[in-house]
């Protein structure tokens, strides 16, 4: 039984560290029982497809844009391809999304609806855009749609949460940290850094996106609160969540990062007095995403609040995230990156693993 992989996304950072893991790790690996073999890649644009398996080479060729390969349409003309392909009995296809495009919801619903194809997605979108009735849809057959890696580089508390409301245990609190970017930048406050200069130390590290503002806008933040709250059963949408950007809205209004990062200096004395404030109690501060609960109904906040330095929150350091729920059963708390190529397209890969049809372990 063989598993075929098309990747959409395949040429973006996770995508080529993606395709680089399964091609080393998988596709080689001669005592693997069930081999994932990738049949078809795909950029924005361009696209590279074998029915019979793609080649080491033509892999690396393609996500690392060596040359030049055919353009196609749109997504659904792919799926047409891939659809047309004889497979052997036992033999399964999955899409992998390592995309950012928003606009894929209907994608991901036509591969549910009119396949039996699995979808493993890193992309927040989907899940996180589209109202609840499509949310449930999508994830309704977990051995077919696998999404862990939307929260927290995938962690497994998707997973988690998933079994907690299959048997039927609650939850009373989930809180956590989800950006790594903000976390670092905290974590270089309490250091006596000034606000400007730490976000310029995360823009050289690679930590922030290519606007930072879309870091410190909650935005992101926000997607992964709420991808939680549905895993977890409730009728949420980004309306429903109190989000408080780390930083004021007029901000966000420099379009230039240059001149965004020249406005940003005037909250250096005010994340200064913050940070003093905190210490005085013996607190410090953290940019918490909260799943509470009044009259049994879900309250979803984000904000920036102090917390004690000892407190499961507090004691977070650097880009590390981390979740602390309770429900019925206890406590459970995970740290783990919030991001980070490695772990991501391992995680991937793990997600893929959930849907290989009579999975049996490796014999080493």
């Amino acid at each position: 039984m063989i598993q075929n992989v098309f990747i959409i996304g395949a040429t973006g950072k996770v995508g080529r560290e993606l395709v680089s893991q399964i091609v080393e790790k998988d596709l080689d690996n001669k005592k693997h029982i069930n081999p994932t073999r990738i049949i078809g890649l795909a950029s924005s644009s361009n696209f590279l497809f074998s029915e019979k398996g793609l080649s080491k080479e033509n892999c690396l060729d393609f996500s690392e844009r060596k040359r030049n390969f055919e353009k196609y349409g749109s997504l659904d003309e792919l799926l047409e391809m891939v659809k047309s392909i004889k497979r052997d009995e036992g033999d399964s296809f999955v899409l992998i999304d390592v995309t950012a495009v928003k606009n894929i919801i209907d994608f991901h619903l036509k591969i549910i609806r009119e396949t039996d194809f699995g979808i493993v997605t890193a992309n927040k979108n989907p899940l996180a855009l589209s109202d609840y009735k499509t949310f449930q849809e999508l994830i309704k057959e977990p051995s077919r749609y696998g999404y862990r890696c939307s929260v927290m580089a995938g962690a497994g508390v998707i997973d988690y949460i998933q079994d907690l409301r299959d048997v039927t245990d609650h939850l009373e609190l989930t809180e956590g940290c989800f950006s790594g970017t903000i976390g670092f930048i905290l974590s270089e406050l309490e250091n006596s850094v000034e606000f400007s200069e730490a976000l310029k130390k995360a823009i050289g590290k690679g930590y922030t996106e290519p606007h930072p503002r879309d870091d410190l806008n909650g935005l992101d933040v926000a997607k992964k609160l709420l991808i939680l709250a549905r895993t977890s059963g409730y009728n949420v949408n980004m309306k429903d969540i109190r989000l408080l950007p780390l930083i004021p809205e007029k901000y966000f209004n420099y379009d230039k990062i240059n001149e965004f990062l020249d406005s940003v200096k005037e909250l250096d004395n005010i994340f200064l007095e913050k940070i003093i404030k905190a210490k005085e109690s013996g607190n410090v501060l953290r940019y918490i995403a909260r799943i509470s609960f009044e009259n049994n109904l879900p309250k979803l906040s984000i904000s920036l609040r102090e917390v004690p330095k000892n407190s499961p929150l507090g004691s977070l350091k650097g880009t590390l995230n981390k979740i602390h729920i309770v429900s019925g059963a206890g406590t459970y708390s995970v740290k783990a990156p919030g991001a980070g190529l490695k772990i991501t397209a391992q995680n991937i890969r793990r997600d893929l693993l959930q849907q290989l049809k009579g999975r049996k372990l490796i014999e080493y």
